[in-house]
């Protein structure tokens, strides 16, 4: 029988990803000679995750097994905090599992050396994952070494539209700074009451705004300063502080979306009283017609794409890889647990978990199957997303304390013209170097 608790939500998932990676644990991995295999017999392989959700893990879980008779899958689900906690403790203690999801960014550190690494385990396959995606999953381990196939990534910032409102206005989707002014003049005029632009206001966000927007320009400046040498107050970020004020200076955006909190975006978006939401993929689910009937959303149609380019250059997204899946040490059954992973990160079970649009699947040149979303603004939308996202211009990395310390509040302080972008790029670097805050190689 499988074991049946909570799973994750999309927001929890959301979460994860801005996790710092823990501390790694003591322990060792022994080399391909130690890999016991079950080629062709009876095998029962256990399966611990958070993600995705137990509804879905099921079916995924039946679509395998009918594909794979020899092989039963017996899962046990969790809390995504508590996972984090019990997967390492469980691990440590030689508990019989045979294959693990990872929160990649929270836990790969914390759980790698009870793991086999995937070289051990992977074969030619590997090849049709997505490469940025198989990189970052790497390089987050501390000694740089593929412990789990991500079975996909999120990223941000995202600007979801209400295609339907758009459609009645005869408004284009947007996409240069020049053409988003238009549009949101339009529906200032036709619609005093919708709010023409929405996202959250609280500090966190501000840094997914900036390098959304620096990063049109200057690809990789994320990388550069967060996962790197290069400082705050450098004239590429100060640029993006400049150019990302200049939409509420030309009214794009009104100076009251920064009092906004918590939910209140989605909630106006919702509730038809925005028109352009912006947030990360994993409001992906907004996409589908059938979840927004199932929550009571009652908009029409909705799409999404990138954010308009403000001074030229290109769409930009900063991405992580997540839901990783791997194999530890003490498993017997490799074999069958690397044919069960081969499987979820493919087509058969992508096919399945896809469906919540929580991830972009890693499966390169991925399609969704047909149905799942109908519209062309949200078909179009997610391959708009998914190029994106599987091509991103930085990491979608942060230091936490700092963000919400420092950072999150500096940007605050140049939109709403208390400082300007000198003097808050200054003030970042001055902080970043002050060893408060520890980064990169000082962690």
């Amino acid at each position: 029988m499988r074991l049946r608790n909570a799973a994750v939500t999309a927001a929890a998932l959301a979460a994860s990803a801005l996790v710092l990676a823990g501390c790694g644990s003591n322990g060792g991995v022994g080399g391909s000679d130690d890999v016991e295999q079950n080629t062709g017999e009876k095998a029962t392989i256990n399966y611990w995750t958070w993600f995705p959700p137990q509804a879905t893990l099921d079916a995924a879980i039946a679509a395998f097994e009918e594909e794979n008779p020899n092989i039963t899958v017996e899962l046990r689900t969790f809390e995504a905090a508590d996972y984090q906690k019990q997967l390492p403790l469980a691990l440590s203690g030689g508990e019989s599992i045979d294959v693990v999801g990872v929160q990649v960014s929270a836990m790969t550190n914390s759980v790698k050396d009870y793991l086999h690494p995937a070289d051990e385990w992977t074969g030619d396959w590997l090849a049709d994952i997505n490469p940025t995606m198989v990189e970052q999953t790497t390089s987050i381990a501390d000694d740089e070494v593929l412990y789990s196939v991500p079975m996909g990534s999120i990223g941000s910032p995202l600007m979801y539209y209400n295609a339907a409102m758009l459609e009645e206005l005869g408004i284009e989707v947007p996409t240069t700074a020049a053409e988003w002014k238009v549009a949101v003049d339009e529906i200032k005029a036709q619609k005093p009451d919708v709010t023409p632009v929405v996202f959250t206001g609280e500090p966190y966000w501000q840094e997914e705004m900036l390098f959304g927007i620096a990063e049109q320009n200057s690809p990789g400046l994320s990388d550069d300063i967060i996962g790197g040498d290069g400082a705050w107050d450098q004239p590429a970020l100060i640029e993006g502080l400049n150019t990302y004020k200049s939409i509420f200076d030309d009214g794009i955006v009104g100076t009251d979306v920064l009092s906004l909190q918590g939910t209140r975006p989605s909630e106006l978006f919702s509730a038809g009283q925005a028109a352009f939401y912006i947030d990360g993929s994993w409001q992906n689910s907004l996409l589908s017609a059938a979840y927004r009937s199932e929550n009571g959303i009652e908009l029409e149609d909705v799409g999404v794409t990138g954010l308009p380019v403000i001074d030229g250059g290109s769409p930009a997204v900063r991405a992580l890889a997540e839901g990783g899946l791997a194999i530890p040490a003490a498993s017997k059954n490799v074999e069958a647990a690397t044919a069960f992973i081969k499987f979820m990160v493919e087509a058969g079970g992508a096919d399945v978990w896809a469906k919540d649009l929580v991830l972009v699947p890693s499966l390169d040149g991925y399609t969704l199957p047909d149905g799942v979303l109908e519209s062309d603004a949200a078909q179009q939308g997610f391959q708009t997303a998914s190029t994106l996202i599987g091509a991103p211009t930085s990491k979608r990395d942060s230091q936490q304390d700092f963000l919400n310390q420092v950072e999150g509040n500096a940007i605050l302080d140049v939109l709403r013209g208390t400082k300007t972008a000198e003097e808050a790029a200054a003030t970042m670097q001055e902080e970043w170097t002050s060893g408060r805050y520890p980064h990169g190689s000082d962690q």
